[in-house]
């Protein structure tokens, strides 16, 4: 017979709580508090003369309140002709708030410049700039942008001075996308005329997901709907992925409020939805359709909004267009912070509605078979960094699934422990 001594069993369920501990995602934000931007914390400089050296990546830092300087970084191609993608964003905590990015050459020749403000009606929504450092078209190889060896970056407020008086967190962003295999590749044109919105069908219903305070773990949706809910004060983050000639479309439909509820809850009228986008790079950004709807106030009517970018083109890029990088997508939901002091942040369900249309055509053809190099030592396909999932992979392997699993474990494991501990002469 065997005997397992009680201190044994003692240590093993501990440690199979530990394990679930471990593996149990993160707590939601509290109402009110802005996104985890996430990033690894650096410092940073005034000194335009020694910039801070980064490597592609994600990083963070901070303004604090009263600061108002640009904080000077820079970034060292690893090849000849790469391409160098930058973005800033910013949680700001007050409307009057601002944040731009601006890039330089070896030679002090400014590469272009980003600016971005927060939004009066949704100040603590996540705003955010991007550059490309590269070439000035297709085929270009002699800009300066292109040929410097060492890319400078400011990073600061749009202003002088800051009025705000609280801290500004930030994250800077870096990747670094290799050149064409050849420059003069014959790459999908970009079409003069602005296509008109292509609602998302229904499809498949995917059932109840939990929308993320975070980039980091928002969580990764295939085409057709699900059932979400936002908490006044909170804009929560969802993932579309999107590959070469995609376009992403999202739909949000809010069910109508009867008279007693919407006066019981809210007053005269209801609270205020914001429906966005985000792209790999975790810029924020404008519908591609000026037939969308992005916001809307629920009352005793149904609410339907709808936003869309795409299709993700390489010339793209030339054009003034955002939609150039594959990868992860961000949809993002928002509703303020509630005002009426009688009561709490009321929570308002909908069902979110995505689909990624198109075929996945009009690749170019790279020099590296992985293009982007996202982290240190770090190539991926897509410029997000994740690649796509599998065709029959639902995103099941979820922080949420590992912990149940992780419990489902912890039980079995005590079970037979203690058996085998009941059965001892």
């Amino acid at each position: 017979m065997i005997v397992i001594p009680g201190s044994v069993v003692r240590r093993t369920a501990a440690l199979a709580l530990v394990g679930v501990v471990a593996l149990a995602p993160a707590a939601s934000a509290d109402p009110g508090d802005p996104v985890d931007l996430g990033g690894t914390p650096v410092k940073s400089t005034t000194d335009a003369g020694n910039p801070t050296m980064l490597k592609a990546g994600l990083w963070s830092t901070t303004l604090k309140a009263g600061e108002s300087l640009e904080r000077q970084f820079a970034y060292r191609r690893t090849a000849d002709d790469t391409s160098v993608h930058v973005s800033v964003t910013a949680t700001p905590a007050e409307s009057s708030e601002s944040i731009k990015l601006e890039a330089f050459a070896d030679d002090g020749t400014s590469c272009g410049s980003e600016t971005a403000s927060a939004s009066y009606a949704t100040p603590s929504t996540a705003i955010g700039v991007d550059l490309e450092v590269g070439p000035d078209g297709h085929g270009d190889r002699n800009s300066v942008c292109l040929t410097s060896t060492v890319i400078r970056f400011e990073v600061g407020p749009n202003t002088d001075t800051r009025t705000g008086t609280s801290d500004l967190p930030m994250t800077i962003k870096v990747v670094e996308e290799s050149p064409l295999a050849d420059a003069n590749e014959r790459l999908p044109e970009v079409p003069e005329t602005e296509a008109s919105f292509r609602a998302p069908a229904d499809g498949v219903d995917r059932g109840t997901i939990e929308g993320a305070t975070s980039f980091d773990e928002a969580p990764l949706l295939k085409s057709g709907t699900y059932d979400s809910t936002v908490t006044e004060g909170e804009q929560r983050l969802y993932r579309v992925h999107l590959e070469w000639g995609q376009t992403l479309a999202a739909a949000l439909h809010v069910e109508a409020l009867s008279g007693k509820d919407l006066e019981k809850k809210f007053g005269i009228s209801g609270p205020t939805l914001y429906l966005g986008l985000y792209n790999p790079m975790r810029r924020d950004l404008d519908s591609a359709y000026s037939d969308s709807d992005v916001d809307g106030s629920v009352d005793d009517t149904a609410l339907d909004l709808d936003t869309g970018v795409g299709p993700v083109r390489y010339l793209n890029r030339y054009d003034d267009q955002n939609t150039y990088l594959p990868g992860d997508y961000y949809v993002s939901v928002v509703v303020p912070e509630e005002t009426a002091s009688e009561r709490g942040p009321a929570e308002i369900g909908f069902a979110l509605t995505v689909e990624a249309q198109g075929d996945i055509a009009g690749a170019p053809t790279y020099a590296e078979d992985q293009p982007f190099l996202v982290g240190d030592g770090k190539r991926s396909e897509v410029a997000s960094g994740n690649p796509a999932p599998g065709p029959d992979d639902a995103g099941w392997l979820s922080a949420r699934h590992v912990s149940g699993l992780g419990i489902g474990l912890a039980g079995l494991v005590c079970l037979a422990l203690g058996a085998l501990r009941l059965r001892r002469p």
